[in-house]
């Protein structure tokens, strides 16, 4: 197999369809790239036997073939090759040469035989979205997502469309985040592994014009996504029952700017650590929210100015979860909503719509 490519263009190719490839695993060419080469087309895949990103790389090739190279040493030595054109030479020995007009490289490869096969989606039609709205409703909920696995269909985000609607939900057992968008699409619902749409987005870009496609096929889902596609399987098993949760109808709410309540959360933030924990001491009340928090670091005593229509009252919070809550709203002001008291969950919504509710339980204080 031969060809030739310019540096930065294989490297992109190379950086990203690397994230795919396994770290360490019992099966060595999962470490490695698969390249296939058919005539002025290579073809770039990286596998984990969860997930698979490909690509297509336009290249002058001279002899068709396929081989694997590891991920690491392989993008390790692109990019610490000279810019301009690189040679690639995969001869029959297991040795490929890389080299530029200056600089030679030899490295073992394996047989392309070795590489599982990556799973395909098929061919049906799939829902299109922009790339940019994908990547925030991933971002504004992928972070409540469960991090043990003892309960399997939490560690994924739920996908689901009714009525045309997709709703994005991650739920820990102690907090859910909910972002809803319309698309154009049947009914159906499946679970994402929260890894996966970590690596997607990536992937995704910021250009509003652009979009991805995602088709799902039986335990498979593929994201389309510009010169890339994304292979995963999906989690299978009951996902929690989280809409009777997220009653939006109190009465009682404060009016918060977000931009100050999480300088105020990371202020407190100060004084906790994973060995000094301790809940932070909200008190609603008086047009203002005060925050304090006492740990063997030391004490934090905050407050900000907010509009507030009910009774005072105190709530205690695991501040990196309220913080996470907050980062994830995407509009200057948001309501918070206490549903009762204080040991009574709360949910955070937009001022106005219903794009995104998150919902959190408070701890209990001492």
């Amino acid at each position: 197999m031969k060809f030739s490519v310019a540096k930065e263009i294989i490297l992109e190719a190379f950086n990203t369809t690397s994230k795919a490839s396994a770290a360490k695993s019992t099966i060595p060419a999962l470490e490695g790239l698969l390249l296939e080469l058919e005539n002025d087309k290579l073809t770039i895949t990286g596998y984990n036997l969860e997930i698979g990103i490909r690509t297509e790389v336009s290249v002058t090739g001279s002899e068709n073939g396929s081989t694997v190279i590891n991920a690491r040493m392989l993008c390790e030595i692109v990019r610490k090759m000279p810019s301009g054109i690189l040679e690639f030479d995969i001869g029959e020995n297991k040795t490929a040469t890389i080299k530029s007009t200056l600089t030679e490289f030899f490295i073992k490869c394996m047989r392309a035989d070795e590489y599982p096969p990556v799973p395909q989606t098929g061919n049906q039609g799939g829902f299109s979205m922009p790339q940019p709205l994908l990547k925030s409703m991933i971002n504004q909920t992928k972070y409540a997502c469960a991090t043990t696995d003892t309960k399997p269909a939490l560690t994924g985000c739920k996908f689901e469309i009714v009525d045309n609607v997709l709703s994005v939900v991650a739920v820990d057992g102690i907090r859910i985040a909910l972002r809803q968008e319309n698309v154009t699409y049947e009914n159906i619902d499946f679970i994402v592994p929260n890894k996966t749409l970590e690596e997607l987005t990536h992937i995704l870009c910021d250009e509003n014009d652009k979009n991805v496609t995602v088709c799902i096929d039986k335990n498979q889902i593929s994201f389309e996504v510009g010169k890339y596609t994304m292979i995963s399987r999906l989690i299978n098993g009951d996902f929690l029952e989280y809409r009777k949760h997220l009653n939006c109808d109190g009465n009682v709410f404060a009016e918060v700017n977000c931009r100050e309540i999480i300088d105020m959360l990371d202020r407190a933030m100060l004084v906790i650590n994973e060995k000094n924990k301790s809940p932070v001491r909200c008190e609603f009340g008086s047009d203002s929210i005060t925050m304090s928090c006492t740990t063997t670091l030391g004490k934090v005593y905050d407050k900000i100015n907010v509009k507030y229509n009910g009774e005072p009252i105190t709530i205690g919070f695991n501040a990196k979860y309220l913080l996470d809550a907050f980062k994830a709203c995407d509009t200057d002001k948001v309501k918070v909503i206490l549903t009762g008291s204080a040991v009574s969950p709360v949910l955070i919504i937009p001022m106005e719509g219903k794009e995104f509710t998150f919902f959190l339980l408070p701890m209990r204080l001492k």
